[in-house]
């Protein structure tokens, strides 16, 4: 009678597993996950670069540190802006970002800031002058077309993965 009850039971048990195991929340590979890296210059001792960035359309090649001046975590709007060049990007950052963002400028005067989604380079920026506070511009390599829902994704990320933390 016992063998007869686990074959029984055995079948519903994998059953209920198979279903709850595909009821996960949500893929993270969905996420667009933004942070600000800078341009690493000169000699690289020990290794101290992180990669080469290289932006989508111009092929431009940018080395930039291992790790980022400005987080997800420390970005908390995204906004598409016009400006007299075209539709720019702009970041709103964190106190925290701010301070980061205004030591870089100063110890990397003439460097790149690249905007990184994802470990992929999509727009870079030149530190040639004191930013306003707790912002960043910099204009992306996507059609103007995208931009938008490149905005909106972008929002949506920061906001699950900061609610997330």
């Amino acid at each position: 009678m016992n063998h007869r009850r686990s074959y029984f039971i055995l079948p519903i048990l994998c059953l209920v597993l198979a279903v709850f195991s595909g009821c996960k929340e949500e893929d993270d590979t969905s996420y667009k996950v933004p942070r600000l890296m800078v341009e690493t210059r000169g000699v690289s001792y020990g290794g101290m670069i992180g990669e080469n960035a290289v932006l989508p359309v111009s092929g431009t090649k940018i080395a930039v540190d291992k790790e980022p001046v400005v987080t997800e975590f420390d970005i908390y709007n995204i906004e598409m802006v016009k400006v007299d060049l075209g539709l720019a990007i702009m970041l709103e950052v964190s106190e925290r970002g701010e301070r980061s963002l205004y030591r870089t400028g100063v110890t990397h005067k003439g460097a790149r800031v690249v905007l990184m989604i994802n470990g992929n380079a999509i727009g870079a920026s030149r530190i040639d002058e004191t930013r306003p506070r707790g912002t960043f511009y910099t204009f992306v390599e996507l059609p103007d077309d995208e931009l938008g829902q490149f905005v909106l994704d972008v929002k949506e990320s920061i906001a699950k993965i900061q609610a997330a933390r």
